[in-house]
């Protein structure tokens, strides 16, 4: 059932703004970070028309594009944690907790325009696709959402024939960013294959795994130090039993909007779908202090938010983290995992959905209960001020 093919997905390791004109914002916070530190910027985005600046400190420089990705950054670091399979092996491998899960693959048949015979075999390949992913969406579904822990008769009575408890899984992109196509709460096989079927196009390769509960936790690292953690909640809004649940919506929008601009919540499916299951229409009014789901992952581009908790993380999760980031040797990694609360040890049950060695940090400079200058941290370690 496992497809331990390696290929990292085209579509799902490029930025969204490569190679165009687009300034982001991790850069610009780079570029300030480095005038207060007295370090040279050289922009070279006129001229290239990419996201490129070279920083400058006595006879070092570092040319950095998209504030991202940087001298650093080697090759095989960045690919192996962009798949995930792969980098849950690892991590499995050195003793770390991670969801079990399975992967799949569609037919990948290259073809060239005009080459009829190409695209005949590429088109029966793809018939065959939907067959194989039922299937394996069925015998993944079976293995992941039946809860062995349950009290349920079906586990604890061997001649009961009552049905088991169904814990839903999550299906996403074997490769990919910002969350793209990440779906959790599937409780039907079925729902495994509508979504990753749909998607076809975008990805070619996915994992299904067990939905792991906890607080989404990333934690940042420089130079294998701590240096921030949030946690990621889910984009919601909370009622006030007199304004209108599209109301509640669309200032939520602009909150997040205004702290950060590629954070941009959408009514979509997925949201219409949360509401539905909550009884609630976009024209009703929340009673007073309820909390209305508007997505079931906690993803800062998609109207999530960031609360910070630096300070009250238990203190085992420093060396935790940096065990962690000695097994992927960057300077810059994030972590992103889910835990029962923050202030518990990450004995108590933490779990790792991934691992960033080109991580997203700008959440940290607008985070709810606290703020981090991690384009200092960064510039610091490059030029070992």
């Amino acid at each position: 059932m496992t497809d331990v093919h390696a290929k990292t997905d085209a579509h799902a390791t490029t930025d969204a703004y490569a190679m165009t004109d687009v300034r982001h914002a991790r850069q610009l916070h780079l570029m300030r970070a480095a005038s207060a530190l007295g370090i040279t910027v050289q922009d070279r985005m006129p001229e290239l028309g990419v996201d490129l600046v070279v920083y400058r400190h006595g006879a070092k420089s570092v040319p950095v594009l998209e504030g991202r990705y940087d001298h650093d950054l080697r090759a095989r670091d960045f690919f192996l944690t962009e798949d995930k399979h792969t980098t849950k092996l690892l991590l499995r491998e050195a003793g770390f907790a991670t969801p079990r899960g399975f992967v799949f693959a569609f037919t990948d048949t290259t073809r060239s325009e005009g080459d009829n015979e190409a695209a005949e075999e590429a088109d029966e390949e793809a018939d065959d696709d939907l067959p194989r992913l039922t299937a394996f969406a069925a015998e993944a579904f079976a293995a992941l959402s039946a809860d062995p822990t349950s009290t349920d008769p079906a586990f604890t009575d061997p001649a009961s024939t009552a049905p088991a408890s169904i814990a839903p899984v999550v299906a996403k992109p074997r490769a990919g960013m910002r969350g793209d196509a990440v779906r959790m709460g599937l409780d039907t096989a079925a729902a495994v294959v509508d979504h990753i079927a749909g998607r076809r196009h975008l990805f070619r390769s996915w994992i299904v795994e067990e939905q792991v509960e906890g607080r989404d936790l990333r934690l940042q690292l420089v130079d294998g130090e701590l240096v921030a953690a949030c946690v990621r909640e889910p984009a919601s809004v909370t009622g006030d039993g007199r304004t209108p649940l599209a109301e509640l919506i669309e200032r939520h929008r602009t909150a997040v909007a205004a702290a950060n601009p590629d954070n941009r919540l959408v009514v979509d499916a997925e949201t219409q779908d949360l509401l539905a299951a909550q009884g609630l229409g976009l024209d009703d009014v929340p009673t007073p202090d309820r909390v209305v789901r508007l997505k079931r992952t906690a993803n800062l581009a998609k109207g999530g938010v960031a609360v910070d908790v630096t300070d009250g993380l238990h203190p085992d999760f420093g060396p935790w983290a940096a065990s962690v980031a000695k097994l992927f040797g960057t300077r810059i990694l994030a972590i992103d995992a889910l835990c029962a609360a923050p202030h518990e040890p990450p004995t108590a049950g933490a779990t790792i959905l991934e691992v960033n060695t080109a991580p997203e940090w700008v959440h940290h400079t607008f985070s709810r209960e606290g703020t981090h200058d991690i384009a200092t941290h960064i510039l610091r370690s490059w030029f070992d001020l």
